[in-house]
């Protein structure tokens, strides 16, 4: 009767572990949502934006006159140094080929047309510029270099570009073309004002 008794007795503590598990269960399963709720709530985003605002607007009256077409390679060599000493066996060669068209012309709204008689008129023009470069391509560099070039400061392709269409050298292609942008001047002030005027002559000066 006893051991009936406490075999009856057994049921309630069954039940309980029973419940204890599925509350456990029930308690890992709400846990695991929080933390996938959690997750979500707190989850990383990132964006990018380009704010731009205009300062100022200034009319420009480019006139080209000459567009030049310029293919060449630009050669960048480095080496390292110790206390000024150049290490052996770490030179290093960078090549870029590139090729773009020049444009080269003058401001429009500097060049002065005056009277000097009843049918002359003289045509002042300011000095040449480089308008800018069209269809610019440059091709991947190439490196060479002896065993220890690894030591030796790597070209950096931005800098050889700036170089490459720096003001300098635009001021390099006026002067190996001065004569040519005279000339294409005064075949493009000529034509405009014979269309207006084609009786009148013309004499051009041109800027130092």
């Amino acid at each position: 009767m006893k051991f009936f008794k406490a075999r009856v007795l057994l049921w309630p503590a069954l039940l309980l572990l029973v419940l204890l598990g599925g509350g456990a269960v029930a308690a890992f399963a709400s846990g695991g949502l929080n933390a996938l709720a959690l997750k979500s709530l707190f989850s990383s985003s990132s964006s990018e934006r380009d704010s731009q605002v205009v300062q100022a607007v200034t009319r420009v009256q480019e006139v080209a006159l000459l567009s030049l077409h310029i293919e060449g390679i630009d050669r960048y060599e480095s080496n390292s140094e110790v206390f000024g000493v150049a290490i052996p066996a770490t030179e290093k060669t960078t090549l870029l080929q590139y090729k773009f068209d020049a444009k080269l012309g003058v401001d429009g709204s500097r060049v002065k047309i005056e009277s000097t008689g009843p049918k002359s008129f003289r045509v002042t023009m300011p000095k040449f510029t480089g308008i800018g470069f069209d269809n610019p391509h440059f091709e991947d560099p190439l490196e060479s270099g002896n065993p220890l070039s690894w030591l030796s400061e790597p070209a950096a392709q931005t800098r050889m570009v700036n170089k490459i269409l720096s003001d300098e050298n635009k001021q390099m292609y006026i002067s190996q073309n001065e004569e040519a942008l005279k000339d294409q001047a005064k075949v493009f002030y000529r034509g405009i004002i014979a269309g207006v005027a084609p009786e009148v002559t013309l004499d051009f000066e041109f800027a130092g």
